[in-house]
């Protein structure tokens, strides 16, 4: 039930919930959160990639 509810309701800001978080992170974990008809990583190595480039 509650992971059906988190699927229906649009993901809330990572920099709402901790603000601490870099914004150069914080930009790539909300656009792997976000809904698309286009997944936005086609692979765990690109997200690992993009997650690795937004903290250096």
């Amino acid at each position: 039930m509650v992971s059906c509810l988190a699927m229906q309701n649009s993901p809330v800001p990572i920099r709402q919930r901790n603000n601490a978080i870099p914004q150069k992170l914080a930009q790539v974990i909300d656009l792997a959160l976000v809904e698309k008809q286009q997944i936005t990583f086609q692979t765990v190595e690109e997200f690992k990639q993009e997650l690795l480039k937004s903290m250096s």
